[in-house]
């Protein structure tokens, strides 16, 4: 392919190959190679294609893979060169070297300030995952590159024809990864937002070991369960899913050179607030851009108060009702029917109570007169007289 010998295929993606190519002219070095695949010449895809070269030739950071140069083939094949990163996806090297928690935190800054150099080139990646961040060491430290922005999106009008999903209603991007927003077929304004929840995903398979939903069932369920499931299920805390089994905890603990109990404890508190913040389903309240993401992980890291917080019992409760309107709504029926029931009971118990009383006092009162009027003639009585007189003023007296 024009002065590149391609060596071997590194992987193939939804619309491209890329290939280890060897640069002959004018310097010799090896790079790496996309091009697009043979029967993806219709007009979105090569203009995707295109808007991947484009991005990537805008942007200039340590963290993002470098474009060389591009082309087509004698065919007419669209291919582009970049930076060849031999590396491992990020995740994959915290655990080969047994990296601490507080190491993978800057480890995870630094690609928070590749992506937030890409937002301010008006560049959002859409598929930011662990095999699209490589790390590779220099100088014996590690470096992270940002690779693959195959889905990336101007945050400038989209490109005609480009939409969420494929026709056969595939998802455009990676499950587990992506954010409510993008996963949903009704949302049209995905912003720079959508690439913090995905670093929230990072974040948390960097702190855990896990991702934070079971992507294996996703598979044999309905999109729309999925889509659900995405929107409304909140993750456990990352110190609560380590925490879970004894098995995976070991093992995740060993990972990142502690013991479970004592990862637990790191985890719990400020950096369960923080990644469940980059977390949040509602895009109002994630953080709003990848700098407010790595200033809070620097307040964690200088000890100093983080912004994010616990969400209040309101706040809960909203996403509860939320979640659950049609068991909430008839909980809610039931409580008004028996309220209301108990109170006609007690009323009508009230009235018989009140009338019971009134009836008590009448019947106390016919005996008082009862008694008065019998105690009055028997002053009158001829055998406890004597045959005295008794006058009518005596009897009243």
């Amino acid at each position: 392919v024009g002065p590149y010998r391609l060596i071997r295929e590194l992987g193939v993606g939804g619309m491209g190959q890329v290939w280890l190519a060897e640069q002959t002219e004018p310097v010799r070095r090896r790079v790496a190679l996309k091009l697009i695949r043979a029967g993806m010449f219709d007009g979105a895809s090569v203009q995707r294609f295109q808007s991947e070269r484009q991005s990537l030739a805008l942007m200039e950071h340590p963290a993002i893979a470098k474009v060389f140069d591009a082309g087509a083939t004698p065919a007419g094949q669209p291919y582009f060169v970049m930076e060849y990163v031999d590396g491992l996806p990020i995740t994959d090297f915290c655990d080969r070297k047994k990296l601490g928690i507080r190491d993978r935190l800057k480890l995870f800054m630094q690609v928070c300030e590749g992506v937030q150099h890409a937002h301010q080139k008006a560049i959002i990646h859409r598929d930011l995952k662990p095999s699209n961040i490589l790390v590779v060491e220099v100088d014996g430290k590690p470096m992270p590159r940002i690779i693959d922005f195959g889905l990336a999106k101007a945050t400038a009008p989209a490109v005609a024809g480009e939409t969420l999903f494929t026709q056969v209603g595939a998802f455009l991007g990676t499950p587990g990864y992506m954010s409510p927003e993008q996963a949903d077929p009704e949302v049209h304004d995905v912003d720079t937002r959508t690439d913090v929840y995905s670093l929230g995903v990072v974040l948390y398979e960097l702190l855990t070991g896990f991702l934070p939903f079971d992507t294996t069932q996703w598979k044999n369920q309905r999109l729309d369960q999925v889509l659900r499931q995405l929107r409304e299920t909140d993750p456990q805390r990352p110190s609560t899913r380590v925490g879970a089994n004894r098995d995976t905890s070991t093992a995740s603990a060993e990972a990142r050179g502690t013991q479970p109990g004592q990862l637990v404890s790191l985890l719990r508190g400020h950096l369960d607030w923080i990644t469940l913040k980059a977390l949040e389903k509602d895009r109002e309240r994630r953080y709003g851009t990848p700098s407010a993401l790595i200033g809070d992980v620097e307040n964690y890291l200088q000890n100093r108060p983080v912004e994010a917080r616990p969400a209040s019992a309101g706040y809960r409760l909203r996403k509860y009702v939320g979640r659950n309107r049609v068991a909430v709504s008839a909980a809610v029926a039931l409580v008004l029917f028996v309220a209301s029931f108990a109170i006609t009971e007690f009323l009508q118990a009230r009235r018989i109570a009140h009338e019971r009383d009134r009836a008590n006092v009448e019947a106390a009162t016919a005996k008082e007169t009862a008694d008065f009027l019998v105690r009055l003639f028997e002053v009158a009585d001829p055998g406890e007289a004597r045959g005295k007189s008794i006058t009518a003023n005596e009897i009243l007296d």
